[in-house]
């Protein structure tokens, strides 16, 4: 099974008997406009659980309340990347953006690991479970992979954001241009993560 150009296919269940019995976290990914955050918040909702999401380290912002000291707790440890996260790393070089990035998210993750609460259900939803997060810290968690192929992946996204922004037309031409990594870069990994899984 992988992920399509354009057409769709079932969403990607792994180790999903584990959960929630075995495992109180359940990983949920896929491309960008998959519908991610969605099925998290019906997860969340079917199983009284929490959705914790490793961009808060990219986007702060959007962290949620119940979280926030969390994330302020990590950044007094790692009070090197505040200036960073406040620019959501717009300050970083572009050479060595990725490798910071990537470092970071995976100590972040593992900061939550370590803290959260062990009685707990938890939804964990973001594209950096295959983008960033080392592979064997994930590998045996519970997870489902968002089926939605790269075009639909692309719509979702416009129609989701495009209403935001006054400038549509330039905010469209922006999308189309970050579809190259988001909905096809991207598909390209996700279906070398998901490989890589299917082969345990």
């Amino acid at each position: 099974m992988a992920i399509k150009l354009i057409k769709n296919v079932d969403d990607i269940k792994i180790n999903f008997e584990k959960f929630p019995n075995e495992c109180n976290m359940l990983l949920v990914t896929g491309l960008s406009g998959s519908g991610k955050s969605w099925l998290s918040k019906q997860l969340a909702a079917q199983y009284d659980a929490k959705i914790f999401q490793p961009e808060w380290l990219i986007n702060s912002k959007h962290t949620s309340p119940e979280f926030k000291h969390l994330l302020d707790d990590f950044l007094k440890t790692h009070f090197e990347i505040i200036p960073y996260v406040e620019n959501k790393w717009n300050d970083v070089k572009c050479e060595d953006k990725h490798e910071v990035l990537k470092k970071y998210i995976n100590l972040f993750f593992e900061y939550f690991l370590k803290n959260c609460d062990k009685q707990q259900i938890y939804i964990i939803e973001g594209l950096q479970i295959f983008t960033l997060i080392d592979f064997d810290t994930i590998k045996d968690f519970p997870m489902i992979i968002k089926g939605t192929s790269s075009f639909n992946s692309l719509k979702n996204r416009l129609k989701r954001d495009l209403p935001k922004h006054t400038n549509k037309m330039q905010y469209f031409f922006k999308i189309i241009k970050q579809s190259k990594l988001y909905q096809f870069k991207h598909r390209k990994k996700l279906n070398m993560f998901l490989a890589k899984l299917q082969s345990q």
